[in-house]
This record gives C-alpha cells, sequence and structure tokens, in this order.
C-alpha cells in the first residue's frame, strides 16, 4: 500500500512558489510593523519630524529580523538547490 503523497509539492517549482509567497507575506508584514511603530512615535512626539535616518535608527530590531528572516531562506533554499 502506497502512502498518501501531497501532490501540490511534488514538483519543486511548487515548493519556490509557496516558499516565495511565505516571503512575501512576512516581509509585508514586517514592513507594516516598522511603519506602525515609528507612526506611533511620531505621534507621541510633538516636535518630531520625519527623517529617513532617524526611521532607521529606530525601526533597527524589525530590520535585523527581516534580513535575518531572509537570509536563512535563502540560505536554505540555495542549499537545497546545489544537492
Amino acid at each position: 500500500m502506497i502512502p498518501y503523497q501531497l501532490t501540490i509539492l511534488s514538483s519543486g517549482r511548487n515548493v519556490l512558489l509557496i516558499i516565495g509567497i511565505i516571503v512575501v507575506l512576512f516581509s509585508a508584514s514586517i514592513i507594516f510593523m516598522m511603519i506602525y511603530d515609528y507612526r506611533l512615535y511620531l505621534a507621541n512626539k510633538w516636535g518630531k519630524k520625519y527623517s529617513f535616518a532617524d526611521f532607521l535608527k529606530r525601526e533597527q530590531f524589525y530590520i535585523y529580523i527581516l534580513l535575518f528572516f531572509l537570509l536563512t531562506i535563502v540560505g536554505e533554499v540555495w542549499m537545497h538547490s546545489l544537492n
């Protein structure tokens, strides 16, 4: 008796599509959190104006999380493509 296999994961192209969708959704959610957090910061500081350098400085935690996630996914896909 053959065990049940998922047919959606039968080709590498479908797996890469699923991984791509997950990466896009996670990246979009992290970027949304960064913008939301910075807007809350500016709302509490009456005299502050938007500055890209200040945005990067304040939201570097989210940037590190996003970079770590992206590097992990790219590394895993690259390692599996070498096999």
